[in-house]
């Protein structure tokens, strides 16, 4: 066991996000190996637990260009102190709220990329990437189409490659197995996800209404947002509200996960959803919109799970009534469900960090 290394992450916070959960995550697993571990956020919101020692610098995002322009620098500048006065054998930049600063704070950095930047990226972000991304020891993108859209944009000298998120099955199976914080009679099946606009959760929501599996199960949707009473209407109008739950975030939802039928993700687009894998790792099937990027990576269409069009209402609608209904193809996926994603332990993905590392 090593316990000469020191690896740092750099994130904007530690709130409840795929980003952040791979973090947590990293940082226990590793800690366990006997890495030192220490944690760099810009503003101190933490949703999951963690390992290691924890660094606020306190310069939370800004408003307008100029003035988050200037926070760059200032986190930049924070940032070479901390390094200077820590030496770190790696250094791991989260997103590019914290890979950009860094890179300029020590060009070492692994700046970690949680996105499709085709769709997330501005004007402005890929010049800034276009400058900083060569300089870097290298970018890791979540998935391998997030890692093309940087190729089609910037030059061959920058160092890409793709890792994806890991799951610590151990864990996740142990909180799986815990006392479900929402207790519902019958059956259900389950979404979990911020109530935000790239969730799409209306689109879920009427695909459900219009099914024949509202006569049957119950839907549970996971989450917080800004959406939360556009939805709530949206279900009212629907005359669903002895059938459509939305309790809000819970710590654990993974004993939830693991009673539902199965789980389904609506989305326009994501990064590599953590929720599919979670819920495949404990034996559920899944449905999910083909969107950008992660899911086809992540599903095997009638193997593990179910994918639809993006904006297909109706196939989002037929998909739900087949998993539910056919129970040959539902027992089928359930059994593929857990190895369909052995790959992404967490012994697997740390490995091939420690890889890029060490031997990168």
């Amino acid at each position: 066991m090593m316990t000469n290394k020191k690896i740092a992450f750099v994130i904007h916070s530690l709130g409840r996000g795929g980003a952040e959960k791979v973090v947590s995550e990293l940082s226990i697993y590793w800690q366990k190996k006997g890495y030192e571990l220490t944690i760099i956020v810009f503003d101190n919101e933490i949703g999951y637990p963690i390992a290691g020692r924890l660094i606020n610098l306190n310069l939370p995002s800004g408003f307008g260009f100029i003035e988050r322009g200037l926070i760059l620098l200032r986190r930049a500048w924070q940032l070479k102190k901390v390094y200077q006065k820590n030496k770190f054998d790696l250094i791991i930049a989260v997103m590019e709220t914290a890979s950009f600063p860094s890179i300029l704070a020590n060009h070492q950095t692994v700046a970690s990329n949680h996105c499709n930047p085709d769709l997330y990226f501005s004007k402005a972000e890929w010049k800034i990437a276009s400058y900083l991304f060569p300089k870097t020891k290298k970018v890791v993108c979540v998935s391998q189409v997030a890692m093309q859209a940087f190729k089609n944009k910037l030059t061959n000298s920058i160092g890409l490659i793709t890792i994806y998120n890991p799951v610590d099955f151990e864990r996740l199976n142990f909180y799986a197995k815990q006392t479900a914080k929402i207790k519902l009679e019958g059956k259900y099946i389950i979404a979990v996800g911020r109530l935000e606009q790239q969730k799409r959760l209306d689109r879920l929501i009427q695909a459900y209404a219009d099914s024949k599996l509202k006569y049957e199960a119950k839907l549970l949707i996971l989450g917080e947002g800004s959406l939360r009473n556009k939805l709530q209407e949206q279900i009212k109008n629907l005359n669903l509200l002895e059938q459509v739950l939305m309790p809000g975030n819970i710590e654990n939802p993974h004993p939830n996960i693991a009673g539902a039928e199965f789980l389904a993700l609506s989305s326009d687009h994501e990064g590599f959803p953590m929720v599919l894998i979670e819920a495949l790792a404990i034996g559920k099937p899944v449905i999910s919109t083909d969107c950008a990027t992660g899911p086809n990576e992540i599903i095997q269409h009638g193997h593990n799970g179910l994918l639809v069009p993006v904006e297909n209402t109706l196939a989002l609608r037929d998909a739900l009534d087949e998993l539910y209904f056919n129970k040959a193809l539902h027992q089928y996926l359930s059994i593929n469900a857990a190895a369909s994603v052995a790959h992404l332990s967490i012994d697997a993905i740390a490995a091939n960090w420690e890889a890029l590392a060490w031997r990168g």
